[in-house]
């Protein structure tokens, strides 16, 4: 009887080392698996953030606890990683909260099983919820269509049509939106930051010249990241930063060539106000 207990013993243990937790040993990640994992983090932390409060977070990874949940030869990481956010509300106050997050790396994609914040507070004050979902989607789903006037809406919809075709749907965030004349044609564009992707994050942005139905698209995916910042009637501020490396440059956007270019400017692009 002893024997037998014994060898049901050995034949559990052997099955949690492949199926349980004791087959899921902690993972050191590489510098590069890091940054990519703590892309997907802050767009996990900022969907959560802005859809609850509508404002955008500053985001901090403290921690990243990353587990082997391989199943034969395929390729699986499972992480929780914790950490704390900020955001500030029309008063200039800045609030701050946390975050706990889970997700997973595979060979096929990535992505989040689910992420928990704090109230973001500031003193004893905590901040109202301001339940948004993305500008765009808001003025589709609201807006009426029966007048035959030019509506929020029928400039937003070449846009999104746009964006769908140039950016993964494996996990997709359309930031705000800002009207600037960038082509120079006496018309106001529409500018936008998209972060999107699955196994590597990237931030573009996109630029859909309404008066002539046409879109640009900034994107060097893996090299470099592009985020706008502001703008003004005629200028758009944007930052490059190069992936998965610390630096920001700042620029302005222009159209060179029927091209959408970063153009350095560190002047311009660091002060440019936001008045949309």
């Amino acid at each position: 009887m002893g024997k037998k207990i014994a060898c049901l013993a050995v034949i559990m243990a052997l099955a949690l080392s492949v199926f349980g937790c004791a087959g899921k040993k902690k993972v050191n990640l590489d510098p590069q698996m890091e940054t990519n994992i703590k892309s997907l983090i802050n767009m996990g932390v900022y969907h959560e953030v802005y859809s609850k409060y509508g404002l955008e977070p500053g985001v901090t990874v403290d921690k990243i606890e990353a587990q082997d949940a391989s199943i034969d030869s395929y390729y699986k990481i499972t992480f929780v990683a914790t950490g704390s956010y900020t955001v500030k509300d029309s008063a200039n106050d800045l609030y701050s909260g946390t975050f706990k997050i889970d997700g997973y790396w595979e060979a096929h994609g990535s992505g989040i099983g689910g992420c928990k914040i704090s109230e973001p507070k500031c003193g004893s004050k905590t901040l109202p919820e301001q339940s948004v979902i993305s500008e765009i989607e808001e003025v589709l789903q609201t807006e009426a269509t029966t007048t035959a006037e030019t509506t929020e809406s029928t400039m937003y919809q070449p846009l999104l049509e746009y964006i769908s075709l140039n950016t993964s749907s494996m996990g997709r965030i359309v930031e705000k939106v800002f009207e600037s004349d960038v082509n120079h044609d006496g018309h106001p564009d529409l500018c936008v930051t998209v972060t999107y992707g699955s196994g590597i994050i990237s931030s573009c942005i996109i630029v859909y010249d309404v008066q002539n139905g046409k879109g640009y698209i900034l994107d060097e995916r893996s090299d470099y990241d592009y985020r706008i910042l502001g703008a003004a009637e005629d200028v758009v501020a944007v930052y490059r930063s190069p992936f998965g490396k610390e630096g920001k440059t700042y620029g302005i956007l222009a159209i060179e060539g029927d091209k959408l270019v970063f153009v350095e400017n560190e002047e311009v692009g660091a002060t440019t106000p936001v008045n949309n």
